[in-house]
């Protein structure tokens, strides 16, 4: 699947709609693709949907501390994201956000758009 071809620009947010049958794993690669894509382009703001994503597993606690790690290991600190997911895979407490947020990357996770696309847009990056 290319990211490059999923994501659109407007202003200073790059949107990305992946779609079509995946795993844990190579969704995760999709999200790490579009926030180096971000980065590089210096667009400070990644609005991920993974809406249309379908096969991807509910991660275990240690896989969430590690994934959300290496999003923030590849954003510096110069990309916030809005991450759009189905509700399963969300952490009731948010735990992946938290370790995020730890490692200096401003996120938060969603299970529609229009909340996310409302913190994201209301946000200043702090």
């Amino acid at each position: 699947m290319n990211t490059e071809a999923a994501i659109k620009v407007v202003d200073e947010c790059a949107f990305c709609r992946p779609e079509g049958q995946t795993t844990l794993e190579d969704a995760v690669l999709l999200v790490e693709r579009a926030i180096v894509y971000a980065r590089e382009n210096k667009i400070p703001k990644l609005f991920f949907t993974g809406l249309q994503l379908n096969g991807i597993r509910s991660p275990s606690l240690p896989e969430r501390y590690f994934i959300s790690r290496q999003f923030a290991t590849v954003a510096e600190g110069k990309v916030q994201m809005a991450l759009v997911v189905h509700p399963h895979l969300i952490d009731p407490e948010k735990f992946g956000i938290k370790v995020a947020r730890n490692a200096g990357m401003n996120a938060d996770v969603f299970d529609n758009e229009s909340d996310a696309l409302a913190w994201l847009l209301l946000k200043t990056g702090d």
